[in-house]
Formats: C-alpha cells, structure tokens, sequence
C-alpha cells in the first residue's frame, strides 16, 4: 500500500513538473515572439545596437562654466516611415536612455488591441507601447497617456517598477520621445501608485485649478524626489502599467518636457 501511495505520489509530482515546464516553455516562446518584433522594428528605423543604452543628454551648464560640446543626438535618424509602411498606426518612437524601454510608439483606435498585439499588427500576450486613444497627439495636450505591459522580464514597461527610489531615478532622469517632428525630452518628475479614477488617467484638464491639483498631487504622493517642478503649461507624459496586485491601481512614472534656456 504505501509502495502504491509513493509510485501515486511520485507520478503526480512528475506531471505537475512537466505542466510547469510546459508553461515556461510556452512563455519563453511568447517573450521571444515579441522581442524578435522589436529587434524588427528597431532594425528598420535605425535605432542602433546600442540605442537602447545611449548616454543622456547632457544638461546645460551653469553661466561661470563653458557650455558643453555639441554632440550628434543618437536618436535623430530614427526612420519612422519606415515602421509606418508596415502599421500606419506607428506615430513616434519612446525611450528611456540606459534602461529596455525603447519602442515604437502606437496610436490606436482603442485602448484593447494593442495590450495584446505586437507594434507590427502580430498576437502576442506582450502587447504594444500605445497611447491614450483619449489624447490628443499633434499638438499634444496638458497630459499624454501612454500604456505598456508591466513584463516579467522587464521589457515594455516592466522596468518602470524600478523608479521606487531616488537612485535608479539619478541614473536615468528624462524620457525620450521621437516624432515628425524630432526628439523631445521631458525630465521626470514623479512616480507613484494612483487609482485608476485619479487625475493621471485624465486626458483633458484645461483649468489652471485643475492642472494646478494635478501636479501637487503627483508631486505630494511620489516616492522620488527630482526637484522638477512642471507648470500649469507644461506638456506632460505619463506611463502607466499595472501594478501586479489588481486592477484598482496603476504603477506611473510622470515627466514634463524640458524647455531650452
């Protein structure tokens, strides 16, 4: 009898095994899916190996010192017509210097298609880097609303998660944002929990006291201290991705375009 028990004991363990190793096969399968996707696209608009760990932009330098040598912007060659004769939902290009995050930008229809369809239109369970279909885009608005899957292995926005302290913040301060009309940068300000109803998921705030409570809200709740301080007539981008505890909050990262002086 406990010879039985054990053989009963040992096979169900061995099936349970074989299930487990299924399910990460099949999800190693889907993560190489998509990432072959974004080799694609990173291939035809020129984004080069290295893109993805491109130095940041140098910030100006005070008055008593020279000003900093100018040096060629690695993300000004990016072909996007070229993402666009494959899905003419491409509209731009987003990145984090030195982080994963470096992908085309979609504008679609809705807000369900791209959470499970690649940049090029293809099934996967890694979705796509998509804005607020709410939102405005050229010109952008008050607040840009762009979504992306928090993944496991820290591509789409899975990295976002790492913004929960000052230090990974200093190394990686600014969002790049590449569109018809060249490369902006917007300097992070906040990054924080919200509810799904909270001011972040709203895309039209056309009030001073609206926008005014906007920013002092996401600056009061951030777990980062920048010093960056938006206006009420800033352009402002926030990423959201979810948290992995349910679907009553986001994860957001907030940043406001920097203005040359």
């Amino acid at each position: 009898m406990k010879k039985r028990t054990r053989r009963i004991l040992i096979l169900t363990l061995a099936a349970v095994f074989a299930v487990s190793l299924g399910a990460l096969a099949c999800q190693r399968m889907r993560y190489g899916k998509n990432d072959r996707a974004i080799d694609d696209a990173r291939r035809l608009a020129g984004v080069p190996a290295e893109g993805k760990m491109a130095p940041q932009r140098p910030r100006s330098a005070p008055a008593e010192e020279e000003p900093p040598e100018e040096v060629p912007d690695p993300w000004a060659d990016i072909d996007l017509d070229a993402l666009r004769e494959v899905n003419e939902d491409v509209v731009g290009w987003l990145a984090i210097p030195g982080t994963e995050v470096s992908y085309p930008l979609i504008r679609p229809r809705d807000n369900e298609t791209y959470l499970s369809r690649s940049w090029d239109g293809t099934p996967t369970s890694a979705g796509s880097i998509f804005l607020d279909c709410r939102v405005a885009w050229e010109p952008r608005g008050f607040n840009t609303i762009i979504y992306g899957h928090n993944m496991r292995n820290r591509t789409m926005f899975g990295s976002l998660r790492d913004y929960r302290g000052d230090s990974y913040w200093q190394e990686h301060p600014e969002i790049c944002l590449i569109d018809g009309g060249g490369v902006h940068y917007y300097d992070i300000f906040a990054a924080w929990e919200p509810r799904v109803t909270d001011p972040p998921f709203a895309p039209e705030i056309t009030t001073e006291k609206g926008r005014r409570a906007f920013i002092d809200t996401a600056l009061e709740r951030s777990v980062i201290r920048t010093g960056v301080v938006p206006t009420v007539d800033s352009e402002i981008l926030t990423l959201s991705t979810c948290t992995g505890v349910g679907y009553a909050t986001r994860w957001v990262i907030q940043a406001a375009l920097r203005t040359e002086k």
